[in-house]
């Protein structure tokens, strides 16, 4: 096991209660345990999750604490039992502390515990910011089309599905997750966005792209699955805000008729249940916890490996919310004001502060 460079300390944005404001402080640099990488962190991603915990709490339930699931820098300590990792690999990962309670999990800090099944090499032309902004998507699309739908994962050649994915918001980090994983799986993707995000969706493998704006949103997307030949028995609706929930519902209604699958990125709303489709929720932690035999394969082998390829690249675009680690308060209060199609990234000075 490498030790950690006691060079420079461990600055963190720490949660003290609920809800709070982050103070900044110090903390010790995290030692790693048989399974865990310490990695010293040079950018991170800030996720809806964040400020719903200071504001709200759920699921965090221990003070101090770290918010932070999106962690990309390089490996500075390994534990034991680590084989698929090396002291100075660029990684990006998944930093558990909204599922392990652990603060040394979270990611707005210098220096995070990542467990290795939660993390993936990325390529040497990938930028740390491009790293940061998918672990924590990644991990709800991955729940969402292969628990939540039951789509097995691929493991030869894939034929072309017999049912088209709808996907909608897909201009979200975790709707550009699900479309490239979605075109992978060589279905017909058929995704909603504004239309400034409608090219770069198509450019990542969504089939047609529609305006979820548009008071006939509905009818368009079924008439294409139609003239398509593709009926749409299987939606993930990615932001569950406002009516896309029964839009999205309505959808698997009309193309694929009764027994269709609809996965949710947050609870289902009150009020509304369609008859015969299956709704769920999809949790990006049930990678590492129930499913993560699935979590393993898919960081450490085939995000690794669809990166070093180029079949995944990184999506949303990103924008730096400057001043390191002390701007996460910022980077939180801008995303809860709105952003669309863009993921606010903090950027950490790796020279001594």
């Amino acid at each position: 096991m490498a030790t950690v460079p006691k060079s420079y300390g461990n600055v963190a944005a720490v949660l003290e209660q609920i809800p709070a404001r982050l103070k900044i402080i110090d903390r010790p640099i995290p030692k790693p345990g048989p399974d865990e990488i310490v990695v010293r962190n040079h950018a991170i991603a800030a996720n809806p999750a964040d400020w719903k915990i200071q504001d709200y709490g759920f699921p965090i339930t221990k003070f101090p604490t770290v918010l932070g699931s999106d962690s990309c820098g390089v490996i500075v300590a390994i534990g034991d039992s680590v084989t698929k990792f090396k002291v100075r690999d660029r990684v990006a990962g998944f930093a558990g502390v909204i599922y392990n309670q652990d603060i040394n999990h979270g990611a707005f800090q210098s220096y995070t515990l990542l467990r290795d099944i939660a993390t993936t090499k990325i390529p040497d032309n990938m930028s740390f910011e491009e790293g940061s902004v998918f672990p924590m998507a990644m991990a709800t699309s991955l729940i969402a089309l292969h628990v939540c739908l039951g789509i097995p994962r691929s493991t030869g050649p894939i034929t072309p599905q017999q049912s088209g994915l709808l996907i909608w918001g897909a201009s979200s980090s975790v709707g550009t997750s699900a479309v490239q994983l979605a075109r992978n799986l060589r279905f017909k993707v058929f995704a909603t966005a504004s239309p400034a995000h409608h090219q770069t969706l198509k450019s990542l493998g969504a089939f047609e792209v529609f305006d979820y704006h548009d008071s006939s949103v509905v009818d368009k997307i079924v008439a294409a699955a139609k003239s398509a030949g593709t009926p749409i028995t299987l939606g993930f609706d990615s932001v569950t805000e406002g009516i896309s929930f029964k839009q999205a519902a309505d959808v698997l209604t009309a193309s694929g008729g009764k027994g269709g699958k609809l996965v949710l990125a947050l609870p289902q709303p009150e009020g509304y249940a369609p008859e015969g489709i299956e709704i769920s929720q999809t949790i990006a932690a049930r990678s590492f916890m129930d499913q993560a035999e699935l979590g393993k394969w898919f960081f450490n082998d085939y995000l690794q490996d669809c990166l070093a390829n180029g079949s995944i690249v990184s999506a949303p675009r990103f924008e730096v919310v400057p001043g390191g680690i002390q701007a996460a308060q910022n980077a939180l209060d801008k995303l809860k004001a709105g952003v669309s199609g863009t993921k606010l990234v903090v950027t950490v000075d790796c020279g001594h502060h």
